[in-house]
């Protein structure tokens, strides 16, 4: 991913998602944390579909603030018996 982002932006960050079924008919969550980290129950964010890709808003004022640094981005679906945890890599925000 390494995406660059300008702190003061406040934008969809977007992960596209493929699954073996049409996977946004499940509830989905994005975590982003310092890189490093694993995510804990409270990193977890009510995220979006827009399209096939998971979306969560970032920026000043949304549901995800980041200051500068780098952050590892996690997409969780909740598709029942499974909840798979994906690592989607990293931005920075600048």
């Amino acid at each position: 991913m390494a995406t660059k982002i300008p702190s003061v932006s406040v934008e969809y960050l977007k992960v596209p998602i493929t699954g073996p079924s049409d996977v946004t008919l499940y509830t989905v969550q994005m975590a982003v944390i310092p890189d490093g980290q694993d995510p804990v129950t409270l990193d977890w964010k009510a995220a979006i579909w827009l399209g096939t890709n998971a979306a969560v808003l970032i920026g000043p004022g949304a549901t995800i603030p980041l200051s500068e640094g780098t952050y590892r981005v996690w997409v969780k679906i909740s598709a029942s018996p499974e909840t798979p945890v994906l690592d989607a890599g990293l931005i920075n925000i600048t």
